[in-house]
């Protein structure tokens, strides 16, 4: 099972965050995707033979996934195509800052919630459309992963 909710900075925390995901699906049918990068500062030598590397512990993470409306939603179908796609073009405007994403993960051993901080939607798509449930993949960048919730 997996269950996103996106906090955006200054909400009162998850109970007003926006679930984007709660699924039994497999993991692997929402086409998880993560990358993480360290941003490294580098200096040159000043005549030295190497170059000096500051670790500035900034941590970039990147976490992107498939969610279609109508499967890994309850109750959340649209009507018809068209309603779906009207609430596809309002989707940015419910990520105009940074915030929290929780990932809630529950598999047969594992049961775990984890944290991406210092979170923006870089993109949100549309995949693709079946009937009226359409396909969204979501791309998060963040900062530090945690298994502190900030609120």
């Amino acid at each position: 099972m997996l269950t996103l909710t996106y906090a955006p900075d200054g909400s009162s925390g998850w109970t007003s965050g926006l679930v984007l995901c709660n699924t039994s699906r497999s993991i692997t049918e929402l086409d998880v995707k993560f990358n993480h990068k360290r941003i490294i500062q580098t200096e040159a030598g000043f005549g030295a033979l190497a170059a000096a590397f500051f670790d500035n512990a900034n941590q970039q993470n990147t976490l992107s996934l498939r969610v279609r409306r109508g499967v890994d939603f309850s109750n959340s179908a649209f009507a018809d195509p068209e309603g779906a796609l009207a609430f596809t073009l309002q989707q940015p405007a419910l990520f105009t800052t940074t915030g929290a994403l929780k990932i809630q993960l529950q598999g047969v051993i594992t049961n775990t919630t984890l944290y991406l901080l210092n979170c923006a939607v870089q993109g949100i798509n549309l995949a693709d459309w079946l009937g009226s449930a359409p396909s969204f993949d979501y791309t998060f960048n963040g900062g530090l992963i945690s298994t502190i919730s900030p609120f």
